[in-house]
């Protein structure tokens, strides 16, 4: 099973553990290397960890009135544009179906942009392979 579509649900925060670890989000984990597996796992835990302390002092003064997938301390889900908090460099997706996921081009994938089937195919031959 791809990384990507395991870990690119919308509401899903495993874009922070794959961002963390500096994983691309389409890397499928059948070719992660040995080092990359054990980084994957300790970011995830790192993550975890950190989002269960930060929602438990949250919940302390009582459930929250709005529930949402997306918060501001993520580092780039849900923040397409915005700066990358580790880089500054800016956050891109890839979207597909109702979909989208979104990673650091410099932290995850060595700048290069990952296009989505929609955009590659309008755009062909003009679509950039590197972030600038």
């Amino acid at each position: 099973m791809a990384v990507a579509r395991a870990k690119c649900h919308p509401r899903s925060r495993f874009v922070s553990d794959l961002h963390a670890a500096q994983l691309s989000p389409l890397q499928r984990t059948a070719n992660l290397s040995d080092d990359e597996l054990l980084r994957l796992w300790h970011k995830t835990r790192e993550v975890l960890l950190r989002w269960r302390d930060r929602l438990q002092a949250e919940a302390a003064g009582g459930l929250p009135e709005h529930a949402t997938a997306f918060r501001p301390e993520m580092a780039v889900h849900g923040k397409f544009g915005q700066p990358c908090p580790v880089c500054a460099a800016p956050v891109q997706r890839i979207v597909y179906a109702d979909n989208e996921c979104n990673y650091c081009a410099r932290c995850q994938t060595g700048g290069r942009l990952l296009s989505d089937r929609a955009l590659a195919q309008l755009l062909k031959d003009s679509w950039p392979k590197y972030l600038d």
